[in-house]
């Protein structure tokens, strides 16, 4: 009987553990969702960077500011002149943590010093956590950025980056004298979605 009422209580004991656990890992996976979607209690931004050979991850750098540029701007070159701005998220590894703030979010992306590429996402809440992923390829001996930004302000494009020496000739990635009317980089919203 004594042995009986012993193995009882191990068994409530365990019974009560593994509910225990389950309740916790339940809650923190609806913490985790909650945090994600709806209320910024952490960072849960990422930032995701892959390149393909003969490209290297140790030549990209990655860097963020809130409402840092402006589209008006005379060129391109104007970026550079103000980085200190800017956070640096990834050099050659993840950095800083990103600013988890709504608005105008600027992104200057280098790669190698060389080549380079600007863009704003517009996040409507600052609540709005996002899943960053860039990957960096070669085509045709240019160097190009494949962005895919899944959130609730998702962003997805591909384009060349462009020559940081001849960043005088552009004003938003685009060339000074075919720049015309410029709408806040709406034109890097995934095709699919116009």
């Amino acid at each position: 009987m004594r042995h009986a009422k012993t193995l009882d209580r191990k068994v409530k004991r365990r019974i009560l553990i593994i509910t225990g656990l389950f309740i916790l890992i339940l809650g923190g996976l609806g913490l985790r969702k909650i945090n994600k979607d709806y209320y910024a209690i952490w960072d849960n931004n990422s930032i995701n960077v892959t390149v393909d050979v003969p490209l290297t991850s140790d030549k990209v750098k990655i860097e963020f500011g809130i409402s840092v540029n402006t589209i008006n701007r005379s060129t391109d070159a104007d970026l550079f002149s103000r980085r200190e701005k800017y956070t640096v998220l990834f050099d050659g590894k993840a950095k800083d943590i990103m600013i988890n703030e709504y608005g105008e979010n600027d992104f200057l992306i280098t790669y190698d010093n060389k080549y380079y590429f600007s863009f704003r996402q517009f996040k409507f809440n600052r609540s709005h956590q996002h899943d960053y992923n860039f990957c960096f390829f070669q085509k045709d001996n240019k160097v190009f950025i494949r962005a895919d930004i899944k959130g609730q302000d998702a962003m997805k494009f591909e384009r060349q980056m462009l020559d940081i020496s001849l960043a005088d000739k552009y004003r938003c990635n685009v060339p000074v004298d075919s720049a015309e009317v410029l709408y806040n980089m709406i034109e890097l919203i995934d095709p699919d979605k116009k």
